[in-house]
């Protein structure tokens, strides 16, 4: 099993927040062969608006700073996704709300996923 990657519960519960806040249900998730769903939640409406609440957010439970590791992962899904960087993170805001919409996609793939197995 695949370690869970920081605050993916968060993004998972955001995810699901959406749905329940627009009247949509998982089945709807479970047919979003378009990236609907992914681009209403994750593209569409910042995840963290605020430089402070961005930076706050990058900060664990424990007091760990987090930022590098949510970098590094945003950095792998540009180079894997468009062959290169192409984003400049020069804030925590552009960093975190990166982060929910690369992680977003993830998320609805594994929820795509348990439902399939069900």
């Amino acid at each position: 099993m695949e370690k869970m990657k920081y605050k993916e519960e968060v993004i998972k519960d955001y995810l699901l927040q959406y749905l329940e806040d627009n009247d949509l249900t998982i089945d709807e998730v479970m047919n979003d062969e378009d990236d609907d769903i992914h681009d209403k939640v994750f593209n569409q409406d910042y995840f963290i608006i605020g430089y402070y609440n961005a930076q706050q957010w990058l900060i664990d439970e424990q007091g760990n700073n987090r930022t590098f590791e949510v970098l590094s992962y945003v950095q792998e899904q540009e180079k894997d996704n468009f062959g290169e960087v192409e984003t400049i993170f020069d804030n925590a805001e552009t960093l975190v709300n990166h982060y929910a919409y690369w992680l977003g996609y993830e998320v609805i793939a594994e929820i795509q996923e348990e439902l399939i197995d069900s």
